[in-house]
């Protein structure tokens, strides 16, 4: 593990370093200088896992140090070592994430191979954590997009777009070649496998272009599998939104019996269909409310729902929120 030391005496920094046993514990001084802007030099340059630094320093404070390695390093540890014996201080250092906060004043040399060690055993129970927690938000990914329910809801795929953009290249890889492979043995066709792309957002570009194909074919009839049969639904829906949809009459449209198409549509979207006409006539009326150019009255009115207080209350199921907070939260919304 590489320790960067940060403080603006440099008689301290290298009593830091002197007075530690380092390499009995596995760390390795990778360098030390002499505060924050000094430190995020050095850490573009040189990979670093712990950082050790004093908090009152010029130019960059520790804490300021702190904040801007969660933007441009988040992997990078933090332990406090300051002359501040100060507990309000210790508290916002372990708020922000710091492993430790250590006071110069009390602190002693003989404590430093139990200080070592209990850093080592944080840092390394840390990065268990957050492993697990990747795990995690991986595994959710993936079920995301081996659901199918982006191929006919805009908002899920929006969503799933904007989780795998904060993943790393070579695990959207992974993600996509496994859900595309599912798709290849659901179509039969040979053109869903995946292309070997270089970024995340080649491929989030590659997915949209795939699914547009989709619709564009669907449209034209062609309901060669499950997959083209209900992406033509999703757009029969989005396109007589405002009216009253029934299922026997969205049945019709691909040649199914009413019981089989509502098992098949769950089955396919992983919602009934009464629940996805809801899902996108909320979407409508986002888009309507956004737009500005028609009161939310008007927009509940033009979608079928004549009672408002009820309209507001399944907006707010979809979106957190009432209609008028979403117009307002819009309206405000930085370009």
């Amino acid at each position: 593990m590489k320790v960067l030391i940060v403080d603006d005496d440099k008689l301290a920094r290298q009593g830091l370093i002197a007075v530690m046993n380092w390499e009995k514990y596995g760390f390795e001084v990778a360098g030390d200088v002499q505060n924050g802007k000094k430190a995020l030099e050095f850490l573009e340059k040189h990979p670093v896992d712990i950082v050790f630094t004093d908090i009152d320093m010029p130019e960059m404070d520790g804490f300021q140090l702190m904040q801007q390695c969660q933007k441009k390093h988040p992997s990078v540890s933090f332990v406090i070592f300051s002359v501040y014996e100060n507990f309000r201080y210790a508290q916002a250092a372990i708020r922000m994430g710091a492993l430790d906060y250590i006071s110069k004043i009390s602190f002693e040399p003989d404590e430093c191979e139990q200080v070592l060690g209990q850093i080592r055993a944080k840092f390394e129970k840390t990065g268990r954590q957050a492993r697990e927690e990747d795990d995690k938000d991986l595994k959710a990914l993936e079920d995301g997009w081996m659901s199918l329910s982006w191929i006919f809801d805009e908002r899920r795929l929006e969503g799933l777009c904007k989780d795998t953009a904060a993943a790393g290249a070579r695990s959207a890889e992974r993600i996509f070649i496994k859900s595309f492979h599912n798709l290849q043995m659901m179509m039969g066709k040979e053109e869903n496998e995946f292309p070997s792309l270089d970024s995340v957002g080649e491929m989030l570009a590659w997915v949209k272009e795939w699914r547009g194909k989709v619709y564009e074919r669907c449209v034209r009839g062609k309901y060669e599998n499950d997959i083209y049969s209900f992406a033509f639904v999703a757009a029969y829906v989005r396109m007589h939104v405002c009216e009253t949809l029934k299922l026997e009459d969205a049945a019709r449209q691909i040649g199914m019996s009413r019981s089989y198409f509502s098992a098949k549509f769950k089955e396919m979207t992983g919602e009934t269909f009464h629940n996805f006409v809801i899902r996108q006539k909320m979407q409508e009326a986002a888009r309507r409310i956004a737009g500005g150019k028609q009161t939310v009255t008007q927009a509940a009115s033009d979608l079928g729902y004549d009672n408002f207080h009820y309209f507001a209350k399944v907006f707010a199921k979809e979106y957190g929120c009432m209609p008028s907070d979403y117009r307002n939260s819009v309206k405000n919304c930085p370009i």
